[in-house]
């Protein structure tokens, strides 16, 4: 069973879907690393990817069975809550629909408790 994982901030659950697929997560744009994980980072942006002030990066082991997610400031070095600050709410909308996105591919699954 995969672990299971909260973004800073929110109060949904996730965890890997167990009908995830390596082909879903090329074309959902994870790439592999050197040690065989699957890394994702998306800007999480308002007007342009360049200058966005958070992003939401991901980690699957080979095995896919280990999930890391979570929202860092540009740098990527520190966790940010966008949850916590209206100003931020296109920012929460666009995770939302990453979060869907993985969901509809299978890489994803909200956790009910």
């Amino acid at each position: 069973m995969a672990n299971t994982v909260v973004i800073n901030g929110d109060n949904r659950k996730f965890t890997l879907s167990p009908d995830i697929k390596l082909y879903a997560l090329m074309d959902a744009g994870f790439t592999k690393t050197v040690r065989g994980n699957f890394d994702y980072e998306h800007p999480l942006y308002n007007d342009s990817p360049y200058n966005a002030p958070t992003k939401l990066k991901m980690t699957i082991n080979k095995q896919l069975s280990h999930l890391t997610m979570v929202v860092t400031d540009r740098n990527g070095l520190q966790k940010v809550n966008i949850f916590k600050n209206r100003q931020l709410a296109p920012t929460v909308k666009l995770l939302n629909y990453i979060l869907k996105d993985f969901e509809e591919r299978k890489i994803l699954v909200q956790v009910k408790d």
